[in-house]
């Protein structure tokens, strides 16, 4: 059944961390970049379907230069702009939709590092939660495929309502000025097109998600762990001691995860930021300028979609190093003052490796947070107001 991986926790029947990826999994798999997900029987024949796939999607910018290039008089204002978000956004698309189809081994390695952190969830309390994570990030999943569709569907069937294509891709098969047959066959092509480059993009958006919400629950039961040492009566400092570096081994695994993920988050967010800001950009303008209603629910949708490019991972980031702030002080804060010295000795190593916080960077260039997300929002206010002050709207208009 689809949606199991949604179900509510029972004692008996608990998920793993690993199920957290099972939607994504099943993404990656219908783009094909899972060929070990598929039977070696049928391996050849998705490896031409992964092909496929991949010259549909790198196919976007290409077509959309060349109509540029051949068709670019015949645009209007807002016809230009609704095409330019899908033009500029396609090569930066596809460029991070291959990073992850070529970093996708570490999606394997990533679910039996969370195999290793699961051994430590002995409680039930701490089963549930894990549990609750894993439907929290498949949640998360359908929520991202919700919005990129409906993006690419309202897009579609707002062209196709006005008689024009939807991003005018270059096809040199099909004329879609020759008829309403046409029309609907070359939107159609269009259509698939469009999806391929748009779920290259879903896929490159939620992973880092959906990994950093793991990262945090995980995070989160360490925290709790901290907290409990040295509270139960009944166990020995021998105990307690082992307790401590059991906690101490966590936080390594932590650390070897996040040095997992590291390269492949800083690869792909960097080029979000690179086109993400001009992308806003492009989009207001479209808005308050050259809009009619079914191109404004368009863009809106557009508007939509960027949000959840780059707002929920940078605000992430900013909570997990909130968790290590609070890890540190759960450590200061825990029941040592009584313990043995070597109780104390690593407890102080543990402390120094917990006040190195996580965090990520794009391109090992800026940090990935809030603050790098609102200065990447500003430059589209940027060329908003570049736009406003040469007056290039009304020339457009006029023109």
């Amino acid at each position: 059944m689809f949606f199991k991986y949604l179900r509510e926790p029972t004692l008996t029947d608990l998920m793993p961390s690993r199920d957290a990826y099972k939607y994504l999994e099943y993404g990656m798999t219908a783009l094909g970049w899972m060929p070990q997900a598929v039977n070696a029987r049928y391996r050849f024949l998705y490896r031409i379907w992964t092909i496929f796939v991949i010259t549909l999607a790198g196919y976007l910018p290409i077509g959309l230069s060349i109509t540029y290039v051949k068709e670019f008089s015949t645009f209007t204002p807002g016809e230009l702009f609704t095409s330019l978000q899908a033009g500029i956004n396609a090569p930066g698309a596809f460029t991070r939709g291959m990073i992850s189809f070529l970093n996708v081994w570490r999606l394997a390695e990533l679910k039996q590092l969370f195999d290793e952190m699961d051994k430590r969830c002995v409680k039930d309390e701490e089963r549930i939660a894990v549990h609750r994570g894993v439907k929290r990030c498949n949640s998360l999943y359908l929520l991202y495929q919700f919005t990129y569709t409906i993006f690419v569907t309202i897009t579609y069937l707002t062209s196709v309502v006005r008689g024009l294509t939807p991003w005018r891709l270059y096809n040199c098969f099909v004329d879609w000025r020759d008829g309403t047959s046409s029309l609907l066959i070359a939107s159609f092509i269009e259509y698939l097109f469009m999806s391929s480059g748009v779920y290259f993009n879903q896929m490159t958006d939620v992973y880092p998600l959906i990994f950093g919400f793991s990262l945090r629950m995980h995070l989160e039961l360490l925290c709790k762990r901290i907290e409990n040492l040295r509270t139960d009566p009944s166990m020995s400092e021998e105990q307690n001691y082992l307790e401590l570096r059991g906690c101490i081994s966590d936080h390594k695994l932590i650390i070897k995860i996040c040095n997992l993920m590291r390269p492949y988050i800083s690869r792909t967010t960097f080029v979000q930021f690179l086109f993400v800001g001009l992308l806003f950009g492009l989009t207001m303008i479209n808005l308050m300028f050259f809009v009619d209603l079914w191109t404004g629910i368009a863009s809106v949708a557009y508007v939509i979609a960027l949000f959840f490019q780059t707002f929920p991972f940078c605000f992430t980031c900013n909570l997990i190093e909130s968790d290590c702030e609070s890890l540190a002080l759960a450590i200061f804060q825990s029941h040592w003052v009584d313990a043995t010295r070597r109780y104390k000795s690593a407890l102080i190593y543990f402390l120094q490796n917990v006040q190195q916080s996580i965090s990520f960077t794009a391109g090992s260039i800026f940090p990935i947070s809030l603050n790098t997300n609102i200065k990447v929002a500003k430059l589209a206010f940027s060329v908003v107001t570049f736009v406003k002050q040469m007056n290039i709207a009304d020339k457009l208009k006029a023109d």
